[in-house]
């Protein structure tokens, strides 16, 4: 009985506040639906240099939805949001609202109008406010303002891409609590930041705090390019500050700009239209290219350096072609500085050489054809041309197509005489000499025969091979259990090249450039290329194939053990005389 009596007031709890949130959903629901929404301006027609406040109004304290104003970004500045709520209870009527209030400041001049506003399921009225120009008193600086803002560009006279120097000041004799400069955004033309000063300066007797912002402007097409006005959003001590005062607020704009843009020359005839301060051409080297052998790996890094162009702008060199080195071009770094002349691009393309065979090799000359902005002439920035002269690698033999050769001319009618053998006539003396030569060498040949038949007659027990030989077929085995080993603990590209260096050289003698290993096992040669490309070309290339490397060396030391074994016997005269 008692479980069923406490059980009881529980159940009745429970009830009532059901229907408790029933009835205020209701009534919320009935509020909703009779809820008006309405927005107020305290200003229909302002300046510039003014703000206005957009109030959005709810009659009833209950609506929670918020009002969606992204559309005012369009053709104003957000300042400041606040939102309150009050309640009126007159003659016993009671009365509630819930009001938003923004802070604008407009954009641009004319005729504005602020769109409907949506309110969740309702939405207010359009109003229209007209904007005029700053008063011309305060477009310009006096003695008796606090802050203000300066523009200026230049030159006011450019061609399309050419740099443009966009410079905005602002001055302020009092301190900012906060404030923000919009950054510029032009149509039809490209912003880059060149970095921003702070300093100090005497305007009229008063010391001001100026901050300095400037910007490299490209414009994009040829004509008239705007410069839209930039707004400072800030506030500022009050005459009389407190901790409970948010200071006042303060909208400066620059004057905005017009330039006119020129379209390229034509008495240009470069390829690419390149309008700068300056362009140089730069290379350097990873070593001597003075001291190059075959099988040799050197990189060659081409600068290209321009004032007043950004990187993207500067073009791609032309591609090398040398028969006899393997190019590995990398690819190309681009970079942006800034120094008091504004803008520098840096492009560099790098490229790995290896020769393969020895001689001479040039490389073209480099020319870049641009426009001088500063003397208003065109000039062409060059590389001259350069030769390697590639010396054969030890124990390399140079191909028989680079040796010198001379060819005489062949015998003619009117030449014979010269080709004809020239026979000096011999002396007795001389005659009895070499018939004394000759007999001496018959009698040497024929003891020496003697001597090696009766040495083969003696024995025919093959030789024990040579120290030496051993130590080269010990030397090949470690030199490739050491590959496998690299090869298996997936080594990076220049540990696993080294090891099929180490490999080759202890194969065959001359054999650790790997460009001559590629001559004298074709196998590898695809294996090889793999690893020049990853390691002097694009990282991008993939991995190795270390089974097939691995497999292609086996193969290699298989056939150099079968032609050692099918090599025939010694000759009669091969075996070396013995003492």
């Amino acid at each position: 009985m008692r479980l069923t009596n406490n059980a009881f007031p529980t159940t009745q709890r429970h009830w009532l506040t059901a229907s408790l949130l029933l009835l205020l959903t209701l009534l919320s629901t009935a509020l909703h639906a009779d809820t008006n929404v309405r927005a107020s301006v305290d200003r229909n027609r302002l300046s510039m240099d003014e703000t206005l406040t957009l109030s959005l109004t709810a009659d009833s304290m209950l609506f929670s939805e918020e009002p969606e104003v992204a559309a005012l970004e369009n053709d104003f500045h957000i300042l400041n949001r606040q939102q309150s709520s009050r309640t009126n209870i007159i003659n016993g009527s009671i009365s509630s609202s819930r009001q938003w209030d923004l802070t604008l400041a407009p954009k641009r001049e004319g005729e504005v109008t602020i769109p409907a506003i949506r309110m969740g399921d309702k939405s207010t009225r359009p109003l229209t406010i007209t904007v005029t120009r700053a008063p011309q008193g305060t477009a310009n600086r006096s003695s008796d303002q606090q802050v203000w803002l300066e523009a200026d560009i230049t030159p006011r006279r450019a061609y399309v891409q050419q740099q443009l120097e966009y410079t905005v000041r602002l001055f302020s004799s009092v301190n900012f609590l906060d404030a923000s400069l919009e950054q510029p955004e032009i149509e039809h033309a490209l912003v880059e930041s060149l970095g921003e000063n702070r300093y100090r300066q005497r305007v009229d007797g008063r010391v001001y705090q100026v901050i300095e912002r400037r910007y490299a402007v490209f414009p994009q097409r040829s004509g008239s390019l705007s410069i839209p006005a930039l707004t400072l959003q800030a506030r500022v001590e009050s005459y009389r500050p407190s901790l409970l005062d948010p200071g006042r607020l303060v909208i400066k704009r620059s004057p905005p700009m017009e330039i006119q843009v020129q379209a390229p020359p034509a008495s240009f005839d470069g390829a690419l239209w390149l309008p700068a301060k300056n362009i140089e051409l730069f290379e350097e080297w990873s070593d001597d290219p003075e001291q190059l052998q075959a099988g040799q790996s050197i990189t060659r890094r081409v600068d290209i350096r321009a004032e007043g162009l950004m990187a993207a702008q500067l073009p791609k060199l032309p591609p090398l072609n040398l028969p006899g080195i393997k190019l590995y071009p990398d690819q190309p770094g681009l970079q942006n500085t800034t120094d008091e002349s504004g803008l520098i691009g840096l492009r560099s393309e790098s490229t790995a050489m290896i020769p393969t065979q020895p001689g001479d090799y040039t490389l073209p000359e480099l020319r870049i054809a641009w426009w001088n902005t500063e003397t208003n002439q065109p000039e062409v920035a060059v590389l001259p041309a350069r030769t390697l002269r590639i010396a054969a690698a030890p124990g390399q033999i140079q191909d028989e197509a680079t040796q010198p050769s001379t060819v005489a001319a062949p015998p003619t009618a009117d030449n014979a005489a010269e080709f004809a053998p020239r026979i000096p006539a011999a002396t007795s003396a001389q005659l009895f000499w070499l018939y004394g030569i000759i007999g001496a060498l018959l009698l040497s040949n024929l003891v020496c025969l003697g001597l090696l038949i009766r040495q083969r007659r003696k024995s025919r027990q093959p030789e024990p091979p040579t120290p030496g030989q051993q130590g080269s077929g010990a030397r090949e085995k470690a030199a490739y259990n050491a590959l496998k080993k690299v090869v298996s603990q997936r080594a990076d590209v220049a540990t696993l090249r080294q090891a099929l260096s180490d490999w080759g050289d202890a194969w065959q003698p001359g054999c650790g450039q790997l460009p001559r290993l590629a001559i004298q096992a074709k196998a590898l040669a695809p294996y090889i290329d793999q690893l020049n490309y990853a390691l002097y070309g694009n990282k991008e290339g993939g991995d190795i194939d270390g089974k097939g490397l691995l497999s292609a060396v086996e193969n290699c030391r298989r056939e150099s053990k079968r032609r050692s074994s099918d090599a025939p016997l010694p000759g009669l005269y091969e075996r070396p005389l013995r003492s």
